[in-house]
């Protein structure tokens, strides 16, 4: 193992072949190239981009950030559709908030109340 810890250590990004390796190598390392070499090497795999890895701490946030009312704002944000904002968060409101279809019906109830006394 020492021998092969030398020859990577003696391994520079211009040995390795142009194209998406030496961009990979550019970015990340020999070393880490190496490792990930030593994973994954001669299969064949799939890589999403990496918004789908980042999706799950992105809507964390955004659930953290909600308000109940800032759907819009939210949108802006983080470039997305006002009804994906509502799918990670829901429709909203604060919590104890009375919609206007919960004041329609107490009222109708205090009507019907005040109409039979």
């Amino acid at each position: 193992m020492a021998a092969i810890e030398g020859l990577i250590n003696e391994l520079t990004p211009e040995m390795i072949p142009q194209g998406i390796y030496r961009d990979i190598v550019e970015e990340i390392g020999v070393a880490n190239f190496i490792k990930l070499a030593e994973l994954i090497g001669g299969a064949t795999i799939y890589i999403p981009k990496a918004e789908s890895f980042l999706r799950p701490a992105r809507d964390l946030r955004i659930k953290q950030e909600f308000n109940g009312y800032n759907h819009v704002e939210l949108a802006r944000r983080y470039n997305l559709s006002e009804r994906w904002i509502r799918a990670i968060c829901g429709e909203g409101h604060a919590e104890g908030q009375l919609s206007l279809f919960d004041f329609q019906e107490e009222g109708a109830e205090e009507v019907k109340e005040s109409a039979t006394a």
